[in-house]
């Protein structure tokens, strides 16, 4: 069968835009060769991240964006055009994938930062015994990063800090390259919880990344059964990313007469992503 080129003129919005660059940086690739003169993009995944693929692909299906499932793992991919021929000289350098300043700053809305979250992230719960004998439960958010550099990590680490206003740190590691980033403050891992939760939440089986207190109580009770009886109640202490009747309609009064997102979370001392998302959750029950 002879080969034909794909010649559908496809243009992105910045969701879509997001999603794929936040998945590039995570599991996803661009693959140019063969007789194709664009690129294409291309994702594996297990069969239990079918759900979390079929999410991507109904997000991006305004870019024909499909599901492979004759194959031994699960492909999510596009047609090849030269919206991913552009991608890819921005993001691979001698065939392979390079962060500069650049190319980063495609990265502005939290749910490219969710979908790498999603990709190369876990919530870990880890312990510590104290010299009186206690145990202290506390969280790290790590994004695996393994796959850039010691200088890309800071690119991206500080975009991150600038774009999102979350905080993360470097972290050495002996496999990959050799760094990944960390986030083990506890405000900013609420903080990065708020802001990523409301993409995370539509997919049931990325949940486990999210879930806090179900997670810390499962560490408790295998603690306990272990033996240990002075454990320490961080999870009892997360703050609620709840909104009062209060601060809701404060958030309709203000839409209404034109007050931007900012001002309304600067005002309410909230997360700015928290208040777009908010917003656009009052939309949807005609309240705004």
């Amino acid at each position: 069968m002879p080969f034909v080129e794909n010649t559908k003129v496809y243009k992105m919005n910045r969701i879509e835009r997001n999603i794929i660059i936040g998945s590039l940086l995570g599991d996803g690739s661009l693959a140019l060769y063969g007789r194709s003169k664009n690129a294409y993009y291309r994702e594996h995944g297990c069969e239990k991240q079918i759900p979390y693929r079929k999410w991507k692909a109904e997000k991006l299906k305004n870019l024909d964006f499909k599901i492979l499932t004759n194959c031994k793992n699960p492909k999510l991919c596009s047609p090849s055009s030269n919206i991913y021929t552009k991608l890819h000289n921005l993001f691979y350098k001698n065939g392979k994938k390079v962060l500069t300043p650049e190319n980063i700053l495609l990265l502005d809305h939290p749910i490219g930062l969710a979908c790498l979250y999603m990709d190369d992230g876990s919530l870990v719960i880890d312990s510590s015994k104290r010299k009186n004998g206690s145990i202290y439960i506390f969280p790290r958010i790590y994004i695996y990063t393994l796959n850039f550099s010691k200088d890309e990590n800071i690119i991206l680490k500080n975009h991150i800090a600038k774009k999102f206003n979350i905080y993360t740190k470097l972290k050495k590691r002996k496999d990959g390259k050799h760094y990944i980033l960390e986030i083990n403050k506890k405000n900013e891992i609420i903080k990065f919880i708020n802001t990523v939760n409301p993409f995370v939440e539509q997919i049931p089986c990325m949940h486990y990344k999210m879930k806090l207190r179900e997670r810390f109580e499962e560490k408790r009770l295998t603690l306990i059964n272990q033996g240990y009886k002075n454990i320490n109640n961080w999870s009892e202490n997360i703050t609620e990313n709840k909104y009062s009747k209060d601060e809701e309609n404060f958030i309709i009064i203000s839409k209404q007469a034109g007050i931007s997102d900012r001002k309304i979370a600067s005002h309410l001392g909230r997360n700015y992503w928290g208040i777009v998302d908010k917003v656009r959750r009052l939309k949807l029950q005609n309240r705004i």
